[in-house]
């Protein structure tokens, strides 16, 4: 069984080393999550891939791509993907709900595909998209814009829970994930959403549009 992360961020000696890695926001914020987790009795993602502590955790991110690093209006949110962990172990430590399995799901087309490590993303949550099909939206993305796969949706869920919001509320938003689509029926895309305060991974049919429902996608370099 893996040990349990160490609660406390690097001491001041080691702040310039992890600064190298990226910047110090994100690992306050990876802390945090990481931290509340713990003490909620809940698995965390360094916990999950068997790191003694969250410095150890911390040496395998990569660097924010320069690219990455500038804000981006059309893409304000900066996300690290963690990729070693399968769909359902991911999803368990989002405490999101998902009937499926690691299989559920596969890339739309070779474009989509993803790293075997942790990478960045730029991504927007969809609501720029509400009321338009999957579809629609993947025939109008820009040169550099792909739809945002299952494992992207649910890193950026961990990092960033206000990316979906209650159906159950006027202003709710669900996440379609157009980089995603069910094995055994195409023209269903995964979606992120959230149900009486449960968010849930599932699929719909891409071809219609829905006005709380909005595609979201991500600028990779």
């Amino acid at each position: 069984m893996a040990k349990a992360l160490s609660p406390e961020l690097p001491r001041d000696g080691r702040r310039k080393k992890m600064g190298d890695l990226f910047d110090l926001g994100h690992v306050a914020q990876l802390h945090e999550i990481q931290t509340a987790r713990l003490r909620n009795s809940e698995p965390g993602i360094g916990h999950e891939l068997d790191f003694p502590s969250f410095e150890k955790y911390l040496a395998t991110i990569p660097k924010i791509p320069p690219q990455l690093r500038l804000p981006d209006k059309d893409f304000p949110l900066l996300v690290l993907v963690e990729s070693r962990l399968p769909l359902k172990r991911l999803c368990a430590c989002g405490n999101i709900d998902f009937d499926g399995s690691d299989k559920t799901f596969e890339l739309w087309n070779a474009l989509h595909s993803n790293p075997e490590v942790p990478f960045w993303i730029r991504m927007q949550d969809g609501r720029q998209n509400r009321n338009r099909s999957v579809v629609d939206c993947r025939h109008n993305f820009a040169k550099n814009e792909l739809g945002l796969t299952v494992l992207e949706a649910v890193s950026a869920y961990i990092q960033y829970p206000e990316v979906v919001s209650d159906t159950t509320r006027r202003d709710g938003h669900v996440m379609d994930l157009p980089g995603s689509v069910r094995r055994k029926q195409r023209e269903d895309v995964a979606c992120l959403r959230v149900i009486s305060g449960r968010t849930v991974l599932d699929w719909r049919w891409g071809g219609s549009a829905l006005p709380n429902h909005g595609s979201a996608s991500c600028r990779k370099f």
